[in-house]
């Protein structure tokens, strides 16, 4: 078919179909838009929540978000709805701003730098393992990475090498599952899928 007679109506291959989403009731449709405040991490605009909800009335979503406003602003709760930038968004109370600031520092100060990462990429593919074992593979000194991951719990003694002057062997810990939302070691991709990955 010529490029002129091409159905300007037809979908574009490349847009990805939306899922469809049944019509809900007055009271489905308020508790879906909080749920997409709560999830969003921006402003979301009446027509943007209009569209998630299945392409309903921007009228009615604005009518509605009006309606949270003032059952959220009334209750006891530690956030409020505000309008912002055109959108609207669940933000934290200002009196909790000090613990949300705080939370964040925390979180901030718990992240783990590069050459962190690969120290224990290195233990968990090869454990146990020994602190020399990682600096030969490693090529460096290891001992603030064993340190900062001892003091995050993220690996631990488990025992003793059978070698010249015993030293210990360290393994990864529960921490190290739960920080990396893992079931069991067994989860952490294969060297080839790494490479692949790479």
């Amino acid at each position: 078919m010529p490029e002129d007679e091409i159905d300007q109506n037809e979908p574009d291959a490349e847009t990805e179909e939306l899922e469809a989403v049944e019509m809900l009731g007055r009271e489905e449709t308020r508790q879906a838009i909080y749920a997409l405040l709560f999830v969003s991490d921006r402003p979301l605009s009446a027509p943007r929540i209009a569209e998630a909800l299945g392409g309903i009335d921007t009228e009615v979503v604005v009518n509605l978000l009006e309606e949270l406003q003032a059952e959220v602003e009334a209750m006891p709760l530690p956030y409020t709805l505000k309008s912002i930038a055109g959108g609207y968004q669940l933000v934290t109370k200002p009196e909790h701003a000090a613990y949300v600031r705080r939370l964040f520092q925390i979180k901030k100060s718990k992240r783990l730098s590069r050459a962190i990462l690969e120290t224990l990429a290195i233990i968990a593919y090869r454990q146990p393992v020994t602190r020399a074992d990682v600096e030969s593979i490693r090529g460096v000194s290891v001992s603030y990475a064993f340190d900062a991951l001892q003091e995050k719990r993220l690996i631990k003694v488990s025992g003793i090498a059978e070698l010249p002057g015993r030293p210990k062997l360290y393994r990864t810990t529960d921490e190290f599952l739960i920080h990396f939302g893992l079931t069991s070691l067994k989860e952490l991709p294969s060297i080839e899928e790494l490479r692949e990955m790479g």
